[in-house]
């Protein structure tokens, strides 16, 4: 049994309104925009006359939002529209060409409309190429993913009799409901390695993956690249928990960027080692406190994340301290800039005869 899968590259062939999709060919249809339609490029059923089985995909829709799809198959490419030869595959993915205007050649065409659906039998369909589109109207959310189209949709009719064949007959039709719960637990054990995969996973599964590997996800407001990360890493972390490397690892997955971690206890020692002054403000605390300085400033929701996971992997009994660093200069009416001081921000100027360069400008 063929089975054609729709994936990313499928949907950028084709002509996308109104909607945005991403890697794993998940539409999420723009609530803002004017028109919404998906129109993708004839799919090859390698014969003439070819037959056509089941378009199943994961829909999310809200109750005020309706969609439909149009099916059409033929044997060419190329028709008369109008009077004029048009190839369908040019005619339906242009862009500048409405949604309505397209779907008005479907119809007249003689495309097949299903609404609101999202497992359809297409055993009255048959051509060489299949063309899909998606059309969407009215108000709230539709996404739309997994777009999947078997070009039988059933496992069992070659096992009965010859009398009992007749394709779209009743029999084929009521056969056809076991064969679709058969090919979905197939595709479903068939997607096991995925979901079990931290990088290609759905997003809330990452909370449960966590969750088996001793990190709590569900409270962090973490955002999917953050989870996706701890659970990639969660065995290295796990196995340094309670130290300063796994810390300085936690505050790097949040932040993006390396901070400084500092033990009071260590600093205590190596002051009075190296007999150096600390600042006023950078006294030494207590042997359980631990100073993070962190580049730039931090929002509150930043600093919120960066506590509850650091909660999770610091030594018992330590205390974080949170230093924001502003990593702009600011300077005050004591500062002195030498003949030789130089500062770094790039200016646009423009030179006339009337100006003159000393031996302290430099030009870039």
């Amino acid at each position: 049994m063929a089975k054609y899968t729709i994936r990313k590259n499928r949907i950028k062939a084709g002509c996308v309104t109104g909607f945005t999709y991403d890697d794993q060919a998940r539409l999420e249809l723009i609530q803002t925009a004017d028109s919404h339609g998906v129109f993708l490029r004839g799919i090859d059923g390698s014969r003439p006359d070819a037959e056509w089985g089941r378009l199943f995909f994961n829909v999310k829709c809200s109750e005020d939002r309706a969609y439909s799809i149009y099916l059409l198959a033929v044997n060419h490419k190329v028709r008369e529209i109008g009077g004029v030869a048009v190839d369908l595959d040019v005619l339906l993915t242009k862009p500048d060409i409405p949604v309505d205007s397209k779907k008005y050649v479907l119809q007249k065409l003689g495309a097949v409309r299903y609404y609101g659906r999202s497992d359809i039998l297409l055993y009255e369909l048959k051509g060489q190429y299949l063309y899909i589109a998606i059309m969407a109207a009215g108000e709230g959310e539709l996404v739309i993913s997994d777009l999947t189209v078997d070009s039988v949709g059933d496992n069992f009719m070659a096992t009965y009799p010859e009398v009992y064949r007749d394709r779209n007959s009743f029999f084929h039709r009521y056969i056809s409901i076991f064969s679709s719960i058969y090919n979905d637990f197939e595709q479903d054990i068939d997607r096991l390695p995925q979901l079990l995969n931290p990088d290609e996973c759905p997003k809330e599964l990452l909370i449960v993956y966590g969750s088996w590997l001793g990190i709590d996800l569900e409270g962090g407001s973490l955002d999917e690249d953050m989870m996706r990360a701890f659970v990639r890493e969660a065995y290295n972390l796990n196995r340094l928990k309670g130290t300063k490397r796994a810390i300085e690892r936690v505050l790097e997955i949040i932040l993006g960027r390396r901070a400084v971690v500092v033990e009071h206890n260590l600093l205590r020692s190596w002051i009075r080692e190296e007999k150096i002054e600390v600042p006023e403000g950078f006294k030494p605390r207590g042997i359980y406190d631990v100073t993070v300085m962190v580049p730039g400033k931090l929002t509150e929701e930043l600093r919120h994340r960066i506590v509850y996971m650091l909660n999770q992997f610091k030594p018992i009994r330590t205390r974080i301290n949170i230093v924001q660093m502003d990593e702009t200069p600011v300077t005050d009416s004591r500062t002195y800039l030498d003949i030789n001081t130089r500062l770094p921000e790039e200016h646009a100027a423009e030179l006339d005869s009337g100006l003159s360069l000393d031996g302290t400008v430099v030009l870039k």
